[in-house]
């Protein structure tokens, strides 16, 4: 997976043998499954609701790991502050992207940061930091813009350069891998920011204030991080110090509400969709239940049939028998009945001998009597 090796922590330094590094990085395979934080094409800049609206219509952007807050100052102009967030992909875990965060006034009147505009961002256009920081003394909307780039070779160091020119890093923050925030939950933080001051105030609402309590919401409520300081100036303009509201338990307290108000959301959704999967399976489990009794039915039947052929066999069989049977028994009726015939037969034949040796016998003794 790609991992930018031009630009190093602690450093705006372009590094030549890094930028060849990584375009020559057998294994750069960029991420293209998580749109919202990991651009893979052009550049994009979101307003921080419409970052929002994006990561909560894609899961797995929304799952991103914040590994990394940059807190960044320009060296000249109105020394304008600004943020990099660097997120880990959920997956892909050595792949990183470095997203740009800050708060400019606004120079088109319609801008607003509520603007809930689900569209797939613009290119930002060039803006040095003289123009950056150069706003009314009166509140006038404020935009809040969150800047993704494909993070391969030099885009987003040539980003940075041509955008805020010379600038320094001041600090950086390295979050818990075990309790990293996710890009969703850095959204309603920067929308919950941007709804408490949506006016950019020279005063109050600049981007001191923006950074600076982008910057600490995130360490209050993830406190499970390290901070290093590598340059001193956070919130002062020629080393004098900038008033700026202070915001940080504000913003907090209603991040908590907001977040909660998301997680009850996602656990309402969680609970229809297992409804609507037990009523899928409630009806599977029926149409199982009608499938497994017509298939029931249908065993039935056929056991049925042959216990019904077998019967009739066994029945024909019995008849067979019983008609052999019958003609044995007739058969023998028949021997007996000639037998008995014969029997008959012989005696009257053995009567009619006896007849007549008794009337040879008389006829002898009448003969006797006669001489």
């Amino acid at each position: 997976m790609f991992k930018f090796k031009g630009l190093k922590y602690g450093t705006n330094r372009f590094s030549i043998r890094g930028f060849l590094a990584a375009i020559f990085c057998p294994s750069m395979n960029y991420p293209t499954d998580a749109p919202s934080v990991f651009t893979f094409s052009g550049n994009n800049e979101y307003t921080v609701a419409q970052w929002h609206s994006l990561l909560l219509c894609d899961e797995l952007s929304s799952q991103c790991q914040l590994e990394r807050l940059v807190f960044c100052k320009c060296t000249n102009g109105k020394e304008h502050e600004f943020l990099l967030l660097h997120f880990r992909h959920p997956i892909q875990q050595d792949a990183v992207a470095i997203l740009v965060l800050d708060r400019v006034p606004s120079t088109d009147p319609t801008d607003n940061n509520n603007n809930n505009n689900n569209g797939s961002g613009s290119s930002r256009p060039v803006m040095q930091s003289s123009h950056i920081a150069s706003p009314s003394v009166s509140s006038i909307p404020a935009r809040d813009s969150i800047f993704t780039t494909r993070n391969d070779g030099s885009a987003i160091e040539s980003y940075l350069s041509r955008t805020y020119d010379q600038y320094k890093r001041l600090c950086h923050v390295d979050f818990a891998a075990s309790a990293r925030p996710l890009a969703i939950q850095v959204s309603v933080l920067l929308c919950v920011i941007s709804a408490h001051s949506s006016m950019y105030n020279l005063y109050q609402y600049q981007c001191y204030w923006y950074a600076h309590t982008v910057c600490e919401a995130l360490k209050r409520l993830f406190p499970d991080c390290h901070e290093t300081t590598e340059n001193g100036g956070r919130s002062r303009y020629l080393g004098v110090k900038i008033d700026k509201a202070d915001s940080v338990e504000a913003v907090c307290e209603e991040y908590h509400i907001q977040w909660a108000r998301i997680e009850n959301a996602a656990e309402e959704r969680r609970k229809v969709k297992e409804a609507e999967a037990r009523q899928l399976r409630m009806e599977g489990r029926t149409e199982e239940r009608a499938r497994c009794q017509v298939e029931i039915d249908q065993v039935t039947r056929q056991k049925e049939e042959e216990r019904r052929q077998k019967e009739e066999e066994r029945r024909q069989k019995e008849e067979e028998k019983r008609q052999k049977e019958e003609a044995v028994r007739r058969a023998n009726d028949e021997a007996r009945q000639k037998e008995e015939e014969a029997r008959r037969a012989n005696e009257a034949e053995r009567k009619l001998e006896e007849m007549q040796a008794e009337m040879d016998r008389m006829r002898a003794q009448y003969e006797r009597q006669a001489a």
